[in-house]
């Protein structure tokens, strides 16, 4: 071969980029490449893709067959829903292609009745799993490999959870409103040469046209077979797993600048939210409606645990009625506090309650500015160096106060709820829990209201809030709070427990923070915090 100038400066653009490289197809279980299943007392949902195309697939479901709903065009992905099953009951599933079966059958237990009291339910939850493998430019690491995430997840999954929670942030990809990633927008080097990289490597969208049916879909099926089939592939087979979507699954961060504003979704980022889900994880089940089974649902084990599952993002609103999920939706939500019967009750929204990092789709007016500063403050993500603190006393810019109102809201009806309630969330890239005792005008010192966030999966060097906004997630200056785990900017997991008199969690820190540890994946401390 001969080498000239091009050649070689292909070689040193590649060699430096190659953490933005998607590694090869990983088919496991024969062809099999995913399955992700939800389940209820009485019904199954599963998403499946294949590393090839099937003209038909089946679901065998003990002595039943369930025929697959193809959702792309090649048909590699496939959907399947089962109804009037029987609760607390272990089924033996297998996929059919053409050929006959594939891969090797499994095991999938529904929940227990609706109206029973089970001894006990152990519930894995984390957020911000998403994240290209081993994502970074030179010198800078976006997303831990996916060997350090599938570590954190094997070792749950070896205590045997019930159930996990995936709250938020499954995909990656930041469009701001153009057909690729910025990537390194503050840099046009980085940002011509990591963009030239990725086009070649995953594509473009074009706007354009549909998702599905255009060359749209072989950009949006590379992207989330790296960030969503490759990480979970079938381990999640016998665990079912809710997926709450938030801000980044809508291939946008929430930004307000003076030339961009993200949300709410405009009809492509609503569209691509859309193909990915129906692509790779089930809908959320008994929601408000079917129309919005992707963005509100229950998780419900008996009669001893019930969580509200709730998007901020996709559905939010500006203006003199701004909220973060609709009115109608709140008031669902409110209600399922105030008349559930179960043991233990949680708010599970994909934005949190209870800490500030100055990001726009905030419930808080909190921002970053200097000492002393009360103008108009953007905190651009990953915009350079920021100096300041968080403060009130500057604005916001585009924050609506009608977020701060529905959080007082929804606050108080979790609070005004008898018993055993609390809240679990993410989006922040931390760890921790804190007890809330005041919120603005919300006295709530007899009746406090514990929050956690549960702990990120892929976040590394430049996605830790600290290095994204310029400053460490804290406490908001509305609200007085008990802290019961300090907010660390960590990798890790939760792993609850309830039992019909109690509930507790296990807080497992996996580091990941500074890579010249060579960390993988493991625990490396373990926090235990009782919510009741």
């Amino acid at each position: 071969m001969e080498f000239t100038r091009r050649t070689t400066i292909f070689s040193a653009i590649a060699s430096a980029f190659s953490g933005l490289l998607p590694k090869a197809a990983r088919a496991s279980e024969g062809d099999i490449r995913h399955i992700l299943p939800t389940v209820t007392s009485n019904s199954m949902g599963l998403s499946v893709s294949l590393g090839a195309p099937q003209a038909a697939l089946t679901l065998t479901l003990d002595d039943r067959e369930i025929v697959g709903q193809q959702m792309d065009t090649l048909g590699r992905f496939w959907s399947f829903k089962a109804s009037d099953l029987s609760a607390d009951t272990d089924y033996t599933l297998q996929l059919v292609g053409e050929k006959g079966s594939l891969g090797a059958s499994w095991p999938l237990k529904t929940f227990p009745e609706a109206t029973s009291l089970p001894e006990k339910f152990r519930l894995l939850a984390f957020t911000c799993a998403g994240g290209a493998d081993g994502f970074g430019v030179p010198g800078r690491q976006f997303f831990k490999p996916h060997a350090f995430r599938q570590k954190m997840f094997d070792d749950a999954l070896a205590e045997n959870p019930d159930a996990a929670l995936a709250i938020g942030d499954h995909i990656y990809w930041d469009l701001r409103g153009g057909n690729m990633p910025a990537v390194g927008r503050r840099s046009w080097v980085i940002k011509l040469l990591a963009g030239w990289y990725l086009k070649f490597r995953y594509g473009a969208f074009d706007r354009s046209q549909p998702l599905l049916g255009t060359d749209n879909e072989a950009v949006l099926t590379t992207v989330g077979d790296e960030q969503i089939a490759d990480l979970y592939g079938t381990r999640f087979r016998s665990t079912p797993i809710f997926f709450i979507s938030d801000d980044h699954d809508y291939f946008e961060n929430d930004d307000a600048e003076e030339d961009l504003v993200t949300f709410p979704p405009n009809a492509f980022s609503a569209a691509a939210f859309k193909a990915v889900a129906d692509l790779y994880y089930p809908s959320l089940p008994d929601g408000p409606s079917d129309e919005t089974s992707r963005a509100f649902g229950v998780l419900k084990y008996g009669q001893l645990f019930e969580g509200v599952l709730f998007d901020c993002a996709g559905h939010m609103s500006l203006g003199e009625d701004a909220v973060l999920v609709p009115h109608s939706v709140e008031s669902w939500i409110s209600e399922r506090a105030l008349q559930s019967g179960a043991a233990h009750f949680a708010y599970i929204p994909s934005h949190p309650m209870g800490w500030t990092a100055g990001k726009w789709r905030e419930w808080y007016p909190d921002v970053v500015a200097p000492e002393g500063y009360e103008g108009v403050v953007m905190n651009e993500l990953m915009a350079g160096e920021t100096v300041g603190a968080l403060t009130t006393k500057a604005q916001k810019y585009l924050w609506q106060k009608g977020w701060w109102e529905q959080h007082q809201r929804l606050l108080a009806s979790l609070a005004a709820r008898e018993g055993s309630r609390f809240m679990l969330s993410g989006d922040i890239h931390a760890q921790g829990a804190v007890r809330i005792q005041e919120s603005g005008n919300l006295d709530l010192v007899d009746q406090p209201v514990t929050s956690l966030l549960v702990g990120p999966v892929s976040t590394s060097d430049a996605t830790w809030p600290s290095s994204a906004r310029g400053i460490a997630a804290g406490t908001p200056e509305g609200l007085n709070v008990e802290t019961l785990l300090p907010t660390r900017e960590i990798n890790g997991l939760t792993m609850l427990t309830f039992t019909p008199t109690v509930a507790s969690a296990r807080m497992m820190s996996c580091g990941g923070y500074d890579r010249s540890l060579e960390e993988d994946g493991r625990v490396q401390r373990v926090d235990e915090v009782v919510l009741t």
